[in-house]
């Protein structure tokens, strides 16, 4: 147990050391080109796969992870999309959880058991782990941390912010994308189909 204790306290330090590498380099105007692309990718993401819809919800974290990899692999870091039970990136050898939240308020789903990045709208790119005191609940399936404990961390102490501007997802949508539609349709089109591709379903 208290072997356990100290390699979780090794891990959190790591990741610590690593969150607080890529926030000087990111608050460093050499890197604005790249951190406008993310942001203008993670804009039409969120705003052509509105969240609303469940079945997006996976989609669009699933691809938060890929462009946050692609940022940080651009300004020099090794970064891998490793797409775990419990852990989503590995940045320099220190695996993270990710965890986004595109209204800025409410609660967020959480393990809790590993180093963990909150992708919040209207904050930012935030860093917490177990070792930080941050309160967590229960509800009638899950574990969660309320976005307001997250901006209390970093209000106290705003090390652990990267300061980049998440977007919100729109309050309502003229049309909201499907990935399951996209990926039929792209299959289809790859396959140069014939017959299938003019008679899909209208979304």
């Amino acid at each position: 147990m208290v072997k356990n204790l100290e390699m979780k306290r090794v891990k959190f330090k790591g990741a610590r050391k690593v969150f607080k590498k890529i926030r000087r380099d990111l608050i460093d105007d050499k890197y604005l080109e790249n951190i406008r692309e993310f942001q203008t990718a993670l804009q039409k993401l969120v705003s052509e796969y509105d969240t609303t819809n469940w079945e997006n919800r996976f989609v669009v974290g699933g691809a938060l992870e890929i462009l946050f990899c692609a940022l940080l692999n651009s300004i020099g870091y090794k970064c891998r999309w490793i797409k775990e039970a419990r852990y989503d990136i590995e940045i320099n050898g220190i695996k993270f959880s990710m965890k986004s939240n595109f209204t800025g308020t409410g609660d967020i789903i959480v393990d809790w058991e590993e180093p963990t990045l909150f992708f919040i709208s209207d904050v930012g790119i935030c860093y917490a782990d177990p070792e930080m005191g941050l309160e967590t609940r229960h509800t009638h399936d899950a574990l969660v941390i309320n976005t307001r404990q997250i901006k209390e961390l970093i209000k106290r102490n705003d090390i652990w912010l990267i300061p980049i501007e998440i977007p919100k997802k729109p309050k309502s949508s003229v049309k909201i994308k499907t990935a399951s539609y996209d990926v039929a349709k792209a299959i289809l089109e790859e396959i140069n189909s014939k017959h299938l591709r003019q008679n899909l379903p209208e979304v």
